[in-house]
Order: structure tokens, then sequence, then C-alpha cells
């Protein structure tokens, strides 16, 4: 059975350019099990990343796709960054 795993630097660059060819690598915004922060209503909230897909991420446990966020504000990985958001220097 094939497992999703982390790329490591124990691949070779053929192996890699592979992955990329086939449609097996993505660059995921935010990392697993981190918190980041979401902008509601111009206010900031910490939230957990508790999944990534191509059409959207879960935080805390609620599915948003990126076209919601980016409505609502956006996901930031750090409050300060939110805050500059908020405060229209984004």
């Amino acid at each position: 059975m094939i497992r999703t795993m982390p790329l490591t630097k124990n691949l070779t660059l053929d192996q890699i350019n592979h992955l990329i060819d086939t449609g097996h690598v993505f660059v995921a915004p935010l990392g697993m099990n981190r918190t980041a922060y979401i902008v509601i209503n111009h206010k900031p909230f910490m939230v957990v990343v508790t999944d990534v897909s191509i059409n959207g991420i879960q935080l805390s446990g609620s599915w948003y796709n990126w076209d919601e966020l980016e409505k609502m504000g956006g996901v930031f990985e750090s409050e300060f960054e939110a805050l500059k958001a908020v405060a229209g220097g984004a």
C-alpha cells in the first residue's frame, strides 16, 4: 500500500520532477496542526489547521474554500500578518 508521506531530501531530482509532472506535488500554504489566524468581520481569530486540500482548508474542524476565506479577509500564519491585513497593509 502506498501512503501519503512528506517530501524528503532523500528523493532524487528525477523522482521530484516525476512527481511534479504527474500532479502529485502541491504547495500547502499552511502546515498541519499549526495555529493560524482567520479574519472575520475585521477581527483576527486563532484557529488550528486540521486539514488542507486543493480546494480548501479545514480550520479548527470547519471547512472553508479558498475563495470564501479570501472574501472573509484571509488566513494568515501569524497574528501580526492578520492584524496588518485588517489595518489595510496587506
